[in-house]
């Protein structure tokens, strides 16, 4: 019990009783500084804003129940960091007019209180700024340049009694009783007992030195001009010396906890901080117990300070930040073991140290060999697998899918699940939707009308009513019959070599590989792709468009003299499976919609035209099976004349909210520009690979949708298949998944979850370079 109260004694001594007028005077005679002190926020000191001589400064006047020891430990620490890192957005100490660290001032009763000055930080709020993961990056990279700057300095009071000090939390395990609220007690327990079994044991095997202790919102400003980077850290009382993860631990629990998905912003800090200061696996395997831990220690000391400080403070923020800590702290609590660890190093790059459940993950018939043999013995496209060695897969989480033998392949390939393999926020929605209804649309349910309200506000004016259906390739059926039906035709123009789906109707529009009618239908009429590469008019060549736009003229004189007149072009607006091209604009938006392409949420808006139809799948709701049809009011009016559309599982509660959940992640997660970065990053690096290899003959694409074609020879672009595929095989081999495609099957096909980030693009290239060293 002393021991607890030596620690609560740092927070239980009453705030300098001090005016204005006294500072205003001491900084006058001491510092030689003039202006009037307006008060500001502080939790054990009292802190003004003087203005003197056109400059702001900050004066800080000490708790008196501070030793002289500790501030001279901080004002050592600043000193220091000035010196390692003057670049460093801290406050610079300002002594006194004969070279004193701080003054003195006598208050009421005669009480001794020391003075400090330091140049004033100005900035915006942190919680006034932007909800954007790159504020939360450049906010870890600070942490960790801090930390880099504190390296190597120690002070004789460096490890001194304080409550906020993580690594001492069990020793308030005796407050525990006193929170009245079961459910917040039992989460703070269970946030005690995470550091006592899982923390506390390994904290002395952990590199240590001395930290901030609180980089947290209240403690760091933002450049209003430059709203996505941090422009001050200050505050330096919490000094201690630490873990050096304990740092990150406070930053990554505290600062989001106000956020809408506060555990995705976490995740966003420490890649901040492991792109700085790479984590050790020791450290990332613990983090996530420590903001467990430090959720628990700030909610424990919320409650004590609420019941035992009796004078007015600044502890608003606390009491706001408390309500919010309670929900994360819970939420993380509720989490399977190794699930936040998993999520922590996807953002980092790295795969998961070990399964989720704990154990390698097997199921029956787990030889790869064997269950290749009962495939082909059951499907009847069981042959149809990608790679010469299959990947047996298990399990997915973000950017990464898992083996048997609980391998970690880096997904560069897999558009489906559009926001990431097993988004806990898509999981949530799913597993709370089929708890409470599901079922078809003859019923009236908020989830497809709420769907189709926000899905429409993405697109132009016009565009506004829905057809829900339950693929990709339904969608792409109905879009055909729509056409038919509102123009009186029955005629198509389609791209060579193009994939539209494989119903009956849209496989005659579906010419790509395999798909390829048997024999050519006389309603049907191609164009060659514009491919600006190998095609007659390249990329150097600016109105390209318009002369590959004589060959429409050419497929339409085509179908009038087979008796058909047109009823619809159908095209994929990235032209995905003729090799990846942007092409001039189309509508079928199954594989580049929902930001994929980064400039733009829907392909056809990169041509600057509105189409008829837009045809919607594969991403929509994550890999949960929906498609989507959007026209126009005329167009479907005309249609219900003719029809009454129906399909049972189109649109069902499910499947809306799966693809609810979809656009919250994408909007929450900025993921549209994120794409545009990362996807500039990569095509940057692709074609520095391009100067060293010869085999990559051009490099094309917009944000997460991006194409290397491979020829044997530049000068006669002749296309290298056999490349093609030993490149993506040994990148399989090395546990990085690509696709291929394109006319001539030559074209390295990348386009991976939207959460995929800098370090899993610097694996892929690296995996990559090596790759095309091998052929």
């Amino acid at each position: 019990m002393s021991v607890m109260n030596d620690l609560l004694d740092t927070l239980s001594c009453q705030p300098p009783a001090v005016t204005p007028e006294l500072v205003e005077r001491t900084a006058s005679n001491d510092f030689g500084l003039n202006g009037k002190a307006q008060p500001l926020g502080g939790e054990r000191d009292r802190n003004f804003l003087l203005h003197s001589g056109g400059a702001d400064v900050l004066i800080k006047v000490a708790n008196a129940s501070e030793p002289d020891e500790l501030l001279e430990f901080q004002s050592m620490a600043l000193a220091h960091i000035a010196r390692q890192d003057p670049e460093l957005p801290v406050p610079r100490g300002i002594r006194t007019r004969d070279g004193r660290n701080w003054a003195e001032l006598s208050g009421p009763g005669g009480q001794r209180y020391r003075v400090r000055a330091f140049d004033f930080l100005r900035g915006l709020a942190f919680n006034d700024a932007p909800d954007d993961p790159r504020l939360m990056r450049h906010l870890g990279g600070m942490l960790a340049k801090l930390g880099r700057a504190l390296h190597g300095f120690f002070h004789p009071s460096a490890d001194h009694p304080l409550a906020w000090d993580l690594k001492r939390l069990d020793l308030l395990a005796d407050l525990v009783p006193a929170i009245g609220d079961p459910d917040q007690r039992c989460a703070v327990e269970q946030g005690i007992e995470r550091f006592v079994q899982h923390v506390k044991p390994k904290l002395t095997g952990l590199r240590s030195q001395v930290i901030h202790n609180d980089v947290s919102f209240h403690n760091t400003v933002v450049d209003p001009g430059a709203p996505f980077e941090v422009a001050g850290i200050f505050d330096f009382g919490d000094l201690i010396y630490a873990p050096l993860i304990q740092d990150l631990a406070v930053t990554a629990s505290e600062v989001p906890v106000s956020r809408r998905d506060p555990l995705a912003r976490s995740a966003e800090i420490v890649a901040g901080f492991d792109r700085v200061t790479p984590l050790e696996d020791a450290e990332l395997e613990l983090l996530p117990d420590l903001i467990a831990s430090r959720l628990a220690l700030g909610i424990l000391i919320d409650n004590w300070s609420e019941q035992h400080i009796a004078w007015e403070d600044d502890r608003d923020y606390l009491a706001a930040w408390h309500v919010h800590a309670i929900a994360v702290l819970q939420n993380i609590n509720a989490m399977q073991a190794g699930e936040l660890e998993s999520m922590l190093r996807a953002a980092c790059g790295r795969p998961p140290a070990r399964p989720l459940t704990g154990t390698t993950v097997r199921s029956a018939g787990n030889d790869v060999d064997d269950l290749m043999h009962r495939r082909l013995t059951h499907l009847g496209n069981g042959r149809y697998v990608s790679y010469a060695r299959p990947v047996h897969t298990v399990r997915g989480e973000g950017v990464w899918l898992y083996d048997a033998e609980g391998g970690a392949y880096l997904d560069a390939y897999n558009n489906v699940p559009h926001v990431g393999h097993c988004h806990p926020r898509v999981i949530e929605a799913v597993a709370r939707q089929t708890a409470t209804l599901n079922t078809n649309t003859r019923y009236v349910y908020d989830a497809i009308v709420s769907y189709a309200e926000r899905l429409t506000r993405t697109l132009p004016e016009g565009l506004d009513l829905c057809y829900f259906v339950s693929s990709g390739s339904e969608a792409n059926d109905l879009a055909w019959q729509l056409a038919k039906v509102c123009t009186g035709n029955d005629g198509g123009l389609i791209m060579e070599h193009a994939y539209h789906g494989v119903t009956d109707a849209v496989f005659n529009l579906s010419p790509s590989g395999r798909n390829a009618p048997v024999d050519p239908v006389s309603h049907i009429a191609m164009l060659p792709a514009p491919d600006d590469y190998r095609g007659k008019w390249k990329r150097d060549i600016e109105d390209r468009g318009r002369h590959y736009a004589v060959f429409c003229d050419q497929a339409l004189a085509k179908l009038r003299r087979n008796g058909h007149e047109p009823a619809a072009f159908f095209i994929d607006s990235i032209l995905s499976s003729n090799g990846i091209f942007v092409p001039p604009p189309g509508a079928d938006e199954v594989q580049a919609g929902f930001g994929r392409l980064g400039k733009t949420m829907w392909g056809f808006e990169t041509g600057g035209v509105v189409p008829d139809i837009v045809t919607f799948g594969k991403p929509i709701a994550n890999g949960y099976p929906m498609g989507l049809v959007v026209t126009t009011r005329a167009i479907a009016d005309r249609f219900d004349e003719h029809a009454e559309y129906f399909s049972t599982t189109g649109g069902n509660p499910v499947a809306c909210a799966s693809a609810l959940a979809v656009l919250d992640v994408l909007q929450d997660e900025d993921l549209m520009v994120h794409a545009e970065r990362v996807g500039e990053r990569i095509m940057e690096g692709l074609r520095q690979l391009a100067d060293q290899h010869t085999l990559i003959g051009d490099v094309r694409g917009s944000g997460l949708f991006i194409g290397v074609e491979l020829v044997e020879d530049r000068a006669t672009l002749e296309p290298s298949a056999a490349g093609a595929r030993a490149v993506a095989d040994t990148l399989r081999d090395h546990k990085v998944l690509v696709g291929i495609d394109g006319a001539y099957d030559n074209v390295i096909k990348i386009r991976p979850p939207m959460v995929f980030n800098d370090e899993h693009a610097g694996r892929l290239l690296q995996s990559l370079d090596k790759a095309l060293d091998m052929y």
